[in-house]
């Protein structure tokens, strides 16, 4: 019998295509809301609005935010707590040297 733990569904990891797939996705949501930023600032900027000023923040700290979250990887994803599947077995018969079951 081979003594390697036998690896569970609940605390397989996700393939990592899919995990790419996901930080893809994420980055580019990220830049998207970042061009809407930019976009906003520019068309409320030549009306002369004040309001312009508020999506300036957005597009100067979203690129940054949306690389940590891309980078932010396999390492994010949480061990799945010890279930009972994870204790020891019990013994089927008392150890040599045990007393005697009364």
């Amino acid at each position: 019998m081979s003594s390697e733990p036998v690896q569970r569904i609940t605390t397989a990891r996700r393939p990592h295509s899919e995990d790419l797939a996901g930080r893809m996705r994420r980055y580019a949501i990220s830049m998207g809301i970042r061009t809407a930023c930019v976009v906003a600032f520019a068309v409320l900027a030549s009306y002369g609005s004040p309001l312009a000023w508020l999506f300036v923040p957005a597009a100067v700290f979203l690129p940054y935010i949306a690389v940590l979250l891309a980078n932010a990887g396999r390492e994010r994803v949480p061990r799945s707590p010890a279930t009972f599947l994870d204790a020891p077995p019990e013994p089927s018969r008392p150890a040599l040297g045990a007393a005697p079951p009364q």
